[in-house]
């Protein structure tokens, strides 16, 4: 039973994930936390992993919380429920889109695609800050040490020219000794 109910939630996250990657954490968040599977904090922690391993942040995620749930099984069917409305919902959208690229109602409705995958990003970014930087218990402190790290990273990604692994590292190490 709960094989078929990864199966399905990770199945509605792949349907209604517009944009992937970043935007489609929100949706992800809401959909375990609400179903007790993990906690926030947990959340973020797979996000992170998600992050820095290879792949898509939402089948990093699905494999992870299946194998937590469901064992080998469990990763298997949320990672197959995440990736397989995707690759249908790819396919027929290229289709149409090849057929009608010169619409303006097709035009229209990408423009109005692009602002929401802006916000689900945007949502994504405010509670990545909200846990790393502000303490929930007590929401008048800051935790400064996450923050100097989100500000280095910053100023290095922009201003220079390190490879973004290094960065990645850097950013472990400053954890250790500053969180």
């Amino acid at each position: 039973m709960i094989l078929i109910e990864l199966f399905l939630v990770f199945a509605k996250i792949g349907l209604i994930g517009f944009g992937g990657g970043y935007s489609i954490l929100t949706i992800i968040q809401r959909e375990l936390t609400q179903r007790g599977w993990i906690g926030i904090q947990e959340f973020s922690d797979i996000a992170a992993i998600s992050q820095i391993t290879p792949g898509p942040i939402a089948v990093n995620a699905a494999t992870y919380v299946g194998y937590r749930i469901g064992g080998f099984w469990g990763s298997v069917v949320a990672t197959l429920g995440v990736s397989v409305p995707s690759f249908v919902l790819v396919i027929l959208v290229a289709h149409f889109i090849l057929k009608f690229k010169t619409s303006s109602v097709v035009e229209s409705c990408m423009k109005g695609i692009r602002p929401v995958t802006v916000a689900f990003i945007a949502s994504a970014a405010i509670f990545f800050a909200l846990e790393s930087f502000i303490n929930l218990q007590a929401p008048l402190l800051v935790n400064w040490g996450p923050f100097v790290i989100f500000v280095g990273a910053i100023l290095a990604a922009v201003f220079t020219k390190i490879h973004v692994i290094l960065i990645v590292l850097i950013a472990m190490g400053a954890g250790l000794i500053l969180c």
